[in-house]
C-alpha cells in the first residue's frame, strides 16, 4: 500500500503539526508526506520558489474575493484556483491520498475531484463540511456565487465513492454524520492526535522558571494560539480573566502567539511572540494551568500538549475539548467567566497536583505514537481493501 499525505505545512499551525505527527507515528516505507511549506527532513517540499510565489498570489486574490463578496464570522478558504499539485501527487502513484489541511490555495477542489485513487480526508476543522468557512455554527448557508462554486465542488467530492473521512474526536464525528447521515459508513474515528510525550512532559519547574526569569512561587496560567488576534481563539476572554486577577499576588499569566496587542501594563503578565518547539514544551512544563478560551474548535493540539506536560486544563465547552476533559480537566460555558475565576482563586496546591498527575497519566495512556499508529493503520488498511464499484 502506497499512501501520500498532503498538508500545507508539517509544522506551522496545529492541524499541520497534527498531520505530521500522524505520519511520523506510522513510519512506513511507502508513505510520503508532501507539503507546500516545510522544514522536516522526512517531508517533501513540492513547490519551488516560483510555485510558492504563485500560490501566494492566488491566496491574495482569494482573500480579496472573500473580503469584498463573502464576509462571514470565521476564517474562510476557497481553494478554487488550480495549481501544480495534481501532477505532483500522481507522480507517486498512490493507492490512497490522505488530505489534511490544504488551504491557502495549495490545491484546488477541482483538482481533488479529478483523482480516481481512494481519498481520505482528515477533518482537522469543518471546512470540508460546508462552503467556505473553517468553522460554522449552523448548517451550510449558500448566500452568494463564491459559496455556490465551493459547495458544488465539495458536494461532488463528498458524494464520490472513492472519498472517505477520518475524525479525531466524537464531536467532529457527530457533526459530520448529523450533517450528512448518508456518509456514516464512510467516516472513521481515530481518537486524538499523537503527541511526543518525551518532549511534552513534566520537568523541574523551579529550574525552568529561573531560566525564563519568571516568578518561582506563583501559580502560572498559560494561554497559547498561533494567531492571538483570531477572534475564534477567544483571547479577549483570557484578557478578562487576566484583568480580574491582575492584582492577585498568587498568579502570573503567560501567553504565546503572534499578536499586535500590547498588554505589558499588567505586572503579572508576560507574552512570547515566537518560541521553538522545545522552548514551547518548557513553557508548558513550568506552567500550572493551561487556559483554552476558544469559542469553537475541533480539538486544539495545545490542549493535548498541555495535558502531556502535566497541566490542569481549563477550557470553554467547545468541540472535542468538552469530551476530552470530562474526567481529567474542566470545561465551562463561555458565560461562566466568573466561575472560572472563582475556581482558579480557590484551587489548592494539593488539588493542582492531583489534576497534574491525572493529566499526565491520561496523556501517556492515550496520546503516545503507538496509539495513533494502531488506529490510523487499521483505518487505512480497511479503506485500501474496499472494492469501489
Amino acid at each position: 500500500m502506497k499512501v501520500v499525505f498532503i498538508s500545507f505545512s508539517d509544522f506551522k499551525g496545529g492541524a499541520s503539526m497534527a498531520a505530521y505527527s500522524i505520519f511520523n507515528s506510522l513510519k512506513k516505507k511507502n508513505f510520503f508526506f508532501l507539503t507546500a511549506y516545510s522544514k522536516h527532513k522526512k517531508s517533501i517540499v513540492i513547490y519551488n520558489i516560483f510555485n510558492k510565489i504563485q500560490i501566494f498570489i492566488l491566496r491574495f486574490i482569494e482573500k480579496s474575493l472573500i473580503f469584498f463578496f463573502n464576509k462571514k464570522k470565521y476564517h474562510q478558504s476557497l481553494n478554487i484556483f488550480n495549481t501544480f499539485m495534481y501532477k505532483k501527487i500522481k507522480f507517486y502513484k498512490p493507492d490512497i491520498i490522505n488530505i489534511h489541511w490544504v488551504n491557502r490555495s495549495m490545491i484546488s477542489l477541482s483538482e481533488i475531484n479529478r483523482f480516481e485513487e481512494k481519498i481520505v480526508i482528515s477533518l482537522h476543522d469543518m471546512w470540508f463540511l460546508n462552503s467556505t468557512e473553517h468553522y460554522f455554527e449552523r448548517k451550510k448557508r449558500i448566500s452568494n456565487f463564491l459559496d455556490r462554486i465551493c459547495w458544488d465542488e465539495k458536494k461532488n467530492l463528498i458524494n464520490k465513492k472513492n472519498v472517505f473521512f477520518i475524525a479525531h474526536n466524537k464531536w467532529m464525528l457527530n457533526k459530520a454524520t448529523s450533517l450528512y447521515p448518508h456518509l456514516k459508513s464512510k467516516i472513521f474515528l481515530s481518537k486524538y492526535y499523537p503527541i511526543n510525550t518525551n518532549v511534552f512532559k513534566p520537568r523541574n519547574k523551579f529550574n525552568l522558571r529561573k531560566k525564563y526569569n519568571l516568578p518561582l512561587d506563583k501559580k502560572i496560567i498559560l494561554f497559547s494560539a498561533q494567531d492571538v488576534n483570531d477572534k475564534r481563539k477567544g483571547y479577549h476572554y483570557f484578557k478578562k480573566i487576566l484583568t480580574k486577577l491582575s492584582n492577585n499576588d498568587n498568579f502570573f499569566f503567560l501567553s504565546i502567539g503572534n499578536t499586535n496587542q500590547n498588554l505589558n501594563y499588567f505586572e503579572n503578565y508576560k507574552h512570547f511572540k515566537f518560541l521553538s518547539n522545545n522552548e514551547t514544551s518548557e513553557i508548558y512544563s513550568l506552567s500550572d494551568i493551561y487556559l483554552c478560551t476558544s469559542i469553537i474548535d475541533n480539538l486544539p493540539l495545545t490542549i493535548l500538549e498541555a495535558l502531556s506536560s502535566g497541566n490542569l486544563v481549563i477550557s470553554f465547552k467547545n468541540g472535542g475539548a468538552t469530551e476530552l476533559l470530562k474526567n481529567i480537566g474542566l470545561s465551562f460555558k463561555v458565560s461562566d467567566i466568573d466561575k472560572i475565576i472563582k475556581f482558579i482563586k480557590n484551587i489548592s496546591d494539593f488539588e493542582l497536583k492531583k489534576y497534574s498527575n491525572r493529566s499526565r497519566s491520561f496523556a501517556l495512556k492515550n496520546f503516545r505514537y503507538h496509539n495513533s499508529e494502531k488506529q490510523y493503520q487499521k483505518i487505512l488498511n480497511t479503506i485500501y481493501k474496499l472494492k469501489i464499484k
